[in-house]
């Protein structure tokens, strides 16, 4: 008896470490009331981007309104992943990492080599005096450069939602939207378990973890954890720590699952074996004992 005692109490301990390591520590939240308080942008108190950097994939439109006869400068160029635009016959330039002025200005420098500097808008004249004045690379009138699809900028939702990927980002996007753009909550997320990871920019410190209250954002109509959405936030939808050791309890019992099967099985098989064994003893039986009278009726068998 204290053996079978000493043998439940065990698995009691495995099941309760099973359970501890399925649910994992949660991360501590930050009170909502610093949150509040600070000046992080959320739905009611969102802040303009930044100056947008060009990186691959993005397409950018380079527009030069006098270039050499058959030889036009129109359209979208994509950005490739070594970080350069093909302007076809005029050559090659990097842009990778310039703004929209930045790479007006160095496609304008570029174009020197072809086009005269009148045809690129690099030169005017003063109506005051009548002299001519030098126009900057960025203000010619003659050479339009911008950007006509935002691929580079993304953040991404993770965990249990319908659509989990990568999304492009407008500069626009809250938390809320961000969960709707992905699909929404799966059955088995745990709603009261989201979080928004920021990673850290250049030179700072450490990346910012932030707690995402849905019930407050959806029921309560509360803005405080409804986070405007940056280039490459991480929206991560954990999963309910009950679906979580369930599944955990399953992976940890498919091995003896496994080996059970196979025992059944082959003790099957074995059991049908023996089966057709003992039909066809009897049958052999049977068949000498019908034929053992025939014998005594023939001729001679007396």
């Amino acid at each position: 008896m204290e053996r079978i005692g000493s043998i439940r109490r065990a698995g009691r301990v495995a099941m309760l470490l099973a359970v501890c390591a399925a649910c994992g520590c949660q991360t501590v939240k930050t009170p909502e009331e610093t949150i509040a308080n600070s000046n992080i942008p959320t739905e009611f108190k969102k802040v303009s981007m930044p100056d947008y950097v060009v990186e691959p994939p993005d397409l950018i439109l380079v527009e030069v309104l006098d270039a050499l006869e058959g030889r036009p400068i129109s359209g979208e160029r994509l950005v490739r992943p070594d970080g350069k635009i093909t302007l076809g016959f005029y050559g090659e330039v990097y842009v990778a990492g310039l703004t929209i002025p930045e790479v007006k200005e160095k496609v304008v420098l570029h174009l020197r080599k072809y086009l005269t500097d009148e045809l690129l808008g690099l030169w005017d004249f003063d109506p005051k005096t009548g002299k001519p004045i030098q126009i900057d690379p960025r203000d010619s009138d003659r050479v339009f450069v911008d950007v006509t699809a935002y691929n580079s900028k993304n953040y991404y939702v993770l965990g249990d939602v319908g659509a989990p990927g990568k999304l492009p980002i407008t500069g626009n996007e809250t938390v809320l939207d961000a969960i709707q753009y992905a699909g929404g909550l799966m059955p088995t997320a745990a709603p009261q378990n989201i979080r928004l990871v920021r990673p850290a920019p250049p030179g700072a410190c450490c990346e910012q973890t932030l707690p995402v209250n849905l019930a407050a954002i959806t029921s309560a109509g509360d803005p405080t954890t409804n986070y405007q959405i940056m280039p490459g936030d991480r929206l991560v939808v954990y999963r309910d720590p009950i679906v979580r050791t369930t599944i955990f309890l399953d992976r940890l019992a498919a091995p003896f699952q496994t080996v059970i099967n196979s025992m059944l099985q082959a003790t099957f098989t074995f059991r049908s074996i023996q089966y057709l064994q003992q039909g066809a003893n009897v049958g052999g039986t049977g068949a000498a004992t019908t034929t053992s009278p025939s014998l005594l009726t023939q001729p001679g068998a007396r």
